[in-house]
């Protein structure tokens, strides 16, 4: 194992000045020549017999005292040589756009909470484009035709859109996470993070770079075209050296990321994992930190022991490595495109639990059908008609997370729908309500005739598949909190009876909650992320969905009604309880 000499060691060989030079001209050797001279490194011999035998190999091979990561700097550049790396980032260049269209019509058809953060891939594959497109108009001479090559960022940017299309739900590209807010520019909450444009010149120490999130948030994903000669040399520059006796001690030891001190004995790639374990511990996605994947496309595991170390260092952070074998082929970008994109109901679960706000939306006459704005409705009803002309909820936000998936609601989210539809709603909303549960002179009917009226009911259609009756759960509110991580006793405090109803069945079920009630839901999200899940937890899935549709009071008193029953507008009502 290798091990970094500090001052009086005790260890068997210490690298010398010379032999960090010979490391250094190693950084041009190919694969057989570096195993040759790493195996005498490891052998059991007098420290000057060593280095004396190195050597004698060394002076034997023709080397370039250059240590770069491009084993084609010693070729001499040619026009086909330019004109490749400009069509190879012609074809990048195509395909990210072709993406970025795709993205930006996904997000034009329905409303968006968290837009995707392309705008840096976008950009820097432009100017990758433009910088390549300039070496063919320009008349260089070899040498500085050959240093603009080697300059050239294309085979990092082919390796991270590589990665990007074998992933799903691409969220941002180049973004860096801080670990530490305390210490974010400006005393900003970074808990989203910062874009590398925004952040390149404050990043400072306490922050991360993601080369991709994926999987909408939970995967964050770091892209390394670092060679292998190049980390034998960043090693010889520390002052790394061979101490195969002490493996025993330190095979078992997983140091903590939380142990900043030893990060200046790091390589970048190592240092690169740490910093990432400890923004993604700061930064959890529903009480978890994102799982952290690192894609190494130029190196290779169980060849040499150095670079195993280095592996197994990244892996100790408790990030996924995937080596240049394990890397999947190239996929054509079509075959993946739709995957590539946001998709919340991805992760909805067979059976949805909704909440009040959603139910009181479903049966809501502005919905359903067009309704003139009368003088005498509130403003946030009026809004909500105006906002319902032009985006329509139930065919654009709650039909496609409905689907075909069977519904299920509390007794108290049932009953509180119920208490509001007594006091404001129409008679179409009154009959809605009836359909939507099977209840009062709807009972009993087939489901296949709960369908049919409310399509008779309605100007848009309804989703294949989709069912009706909503099934009414009763809840022990007492069993469910217990049978939860010790966390939801923390959320449950916060709750009143209501919520608590909703937002802990649907977790205790592992069931998505269908929700428009955005304060909650995000004051659930923070107290779990405050506090954390333990390892096998899991926290609630709310998918939320606003605005919510407001119901037509039946005369120009029901303002007045709404109030005196509820003391609030019954949407703010809603959440305080």
């Amino acid at each position: 194992m290798l091990t970094r000499s500090l001052g009086t060691s005790t260890y068997q060989y210490r690298i010398s000045v010379e032999l960090q030079s010979l490391v250094i001209k190693c950084t041009s050797l190919d694969h057989s020549s570096l195993s040759e001279i790493h195996k005498s490194l490891s052998a059991p011999s007098y420290f000057s017999s060593m280095t004396t035998s190195i050597s004698s190999k060394v002076q034997n091979l023709e080397l370039v005292a250059n240590p770069t990561d491009e084993d084609h700097n010693s070729n001499k550049p040619s026009q086909t040589t330019v004109e490749g790396l400009v069509e190879r980032g012609k074809l990048l260049h195509a395909e990210v756009e072709t993406y970025v269209a795709a993205v930006l019509e996904k997000q034009r058809v329905g409303k968006v909470y968290n837009p995707v953060e392309y705008r840096n891939l976008r950009n820097d594959m432009r100017n990758e484009l433009a910088f390549l497109k300039k070496l063919i108009s320009t008349n260089l001479d070899e040498e500085k035709a050959r240093h603009y090559i080697v300059s050239s960022n294309l085979l990092y940017y082919e390796a991270l859109w590589s990665a990007a299309k074998r992933s799903s739900g691409l969220q941002s590209f180049r973004k860096y996470f801080f670990w530490d807010r305390h210490k974010a520019p400006g005393g900003k909450n970074t808990m989203k993070g910062l874009s590398l444009k925004k952040g390149s010149q404050q990043k400072g120490k306490t922050a991360a770079l993601v080369d991709i999130v994926a999987e909408e948030g939970m995967e964050w994903i770091r892209v390394s075209t670092v060679s292998e000669k190049r980390i034998l040399f960043d090693l010889a520059k520390l002052g790394w050296m061979n101490d195969s006796d002490s493996d025993d001690e330190v095979s078992d030891i997983r140091p903590s990321v939380d142990e900043e001190e030893d990060d200046e004995d790091q390589i970048d790639v190592v240092r690169n994992a740490r910093d990432l374990a400890r923004a993604a511990k700061a930064n959890p996605i529903r009480g978890r930190p994102p799982r952290v994947r690192f894609v190494l496309t130029r190196i290779e595991s169980g060849k040499m022991e150095a670079i195993d170390m280095i592996i197994n260092k990244i892996r100790a952070t408790g990030a996924v490595v995937q080596c240049a074998k394990d890397i999947p082929a190239a996929v054509p970008l079509q075959s993946v495109l739709t995957q590539l994109l946001v998709d919340r109901s991805r992760a909805i679960s067979q059976t949805v639990n909704i909440d009040c706000t959603i139910l009181l939306a479903l049966i809501s006459d502005i919905s359903h059908k067009e309704c003139p704005i009368l003088d005498w409705y509130p403003g946030e009803v009026r809004a909500q008609i105006k906002e319902e002309a032009e985006e329509h909820l139930l065919p654009t936000r709650l039909y496609p997370a409905i689907a075909s998936h069977p519904m299920v609601c509390t007794r108290e989210a049932a009953d509180q729908m119920n208490l509001i539809v007594e006091t404001l709603a129409t008679d179409t909303e009154k009959l809605r309500a009836n359909l939507l549960l099977a209840q009062g002179d709807r009972q009993g009917r087939t489901s296949e005739e709960l369908v049919a009226e409310w399509v008779s009911l309605s100007d848009h259609s309804i989703p294949e598949g989709f069912q009706l009756p909503i099934e009414v759960k009763s809840v022990d509110l007492d069993h469910i909190t217990n049978s939860l991580p010790t966390v939801a006793e923390k959320v449950a405090k916060e709750l009143g009876t209501l919520n608590k109803s909703i937002f802990l069945y649907g977790w205790a079920e592992s069931l998505t909650t269908l929700s428009a009630n955005r304060g909650r839901a995000r004051q659930i999200e923070t107290i779990i992320n405050e506090h954390g899940l333990e390892d096998g937890e899991a926290g609630p899935h709310i998918w939320l969905c606003e605005p919510i549709g407001n119901l037509l009071s039946t005369s120009d008193q029901g303002t007045d009604i709404k109030y005196s029953r509820c003391r609030l507008p019954w949407k703010k009502y809603l959440k305080t309880i």
